[in-house]
């Protein structure tokens, strides 16, 4: 049996408690396979004792075995039960190439430039960024080395707070997060913006915390593509960061001209949605 047909399966066995754990998954089964069993248990409103006991109720060692198969199953589409031949290879690589070409409806170049000469004339950049976020706050940093330019990504969430008694007026923070909800950063902006400090957010999720930066870019998220399929919103984020730097290499260094910029901005945004 795949996840879901054991979680049916047990459902006449279930406790008032397992019931409410058991709603829950049917309906965010992604967000079970990405989160910790902390954060589920903390969104659920139970324990991590109660998850465990609830996982291997239904079959499984525990809550890393069920994570695995869970994650398993929906990034395979779902052809164990609907198409054994399904070209998983073709669904998975269409769908992203149509999240990036939403990319462009997305942004406002007028919008893009101003961040890159915000970032540009900037006495200081530290790029923030945690868990996979932390991986398009690194990827971010090592790109803006191809163009010389000096920033510091960080994604300790202790360095972060540790940091914002140095920042002043003149330093620019630019904040990775997809679903915008870590209350660390509504408390970050809120604190270092007091110092005149800029803000930039680059988020996939429509919330508060844009509206709190002096700056953001809103992205499409194609974790929320399809409840059968396991996708990650860092390809969007790191197609993105190539626009972003395409833009600021001009600003940064003076031997890009007119028509090189043009050229690098077609190439990594306009062209995507010319196929």
């Amino acid at each position: 049996m795949n996840p879901f047909e054991r979680l049916d399966f047990y459902k006449s066995n279930y406790t008032k408690s397992e019931k409410i754990i058991y709603e829950w998954i049917k309906k965010n089964p992604s967000t079970v396979v990405k989160d910790s069993i902390e954060s589920l248990a903390e969104e659920i409103s139970t324990s991590k004792a109660a998850i465990i006991r609830f996982s291997k109720k239904i079959g499984y060692s525990g809550f890393a075995e069920f994570k695995f198969e869970l994650s398993r199953y929906i990034i395979s589409g779902i052809r164990e039960n609907k198409n054994e031949n399904m070209d998983i290879s073709r669904s998975i690589t269409s769908l992203y190439a149509g999240y990036i070409k939403q990319i462009n409806d997305f942004i406002d170049l007028k919008n893009i430039k101003t961040i890159a000469k915000t970032l540009s004339n900037a006495r200081r950049v530290k790029i923030l960024g945690k868990n996979r976020t932390g991986l398009s706050a690194l990827q971010f940093r090592y790109r803006l080395t191809k163009i010389g330019f000096d920033a510091e990504a960080i994604t300790d969430g202790i360095l972060m707070n540790q940091m914002q008694e140095s920042l002043t007026k003149g330093d620019v923070v630019l904040i990775f997060t997809t679903r915008a909800e870590d209350l660390q950063y509504y408390e970050l902006i809120k604190n270092i913006s007091k110092n005149g400090v800029t803000t930039i957010v680059v988020t996939c999720t429509e919330t508060k915390l844009i509206k709190q930066s002096n700056y953001h870019i809103l992205l499409p998220s194609i974790e929320n593509a399809s409840t059968s399929s396991f996708l990650d919103n860092q390809t969007i984020m790191f197609v993105f960061i190539e626009i972003l730097l395409a833009e600021l290499a001009y600003k940064v260094n003076g031997n890009y001209n007119h028509e090189s910029r043009k050229e690098i901005i077609s190439n990594n945004s306009t062209g995507l949605s010319s196929q």
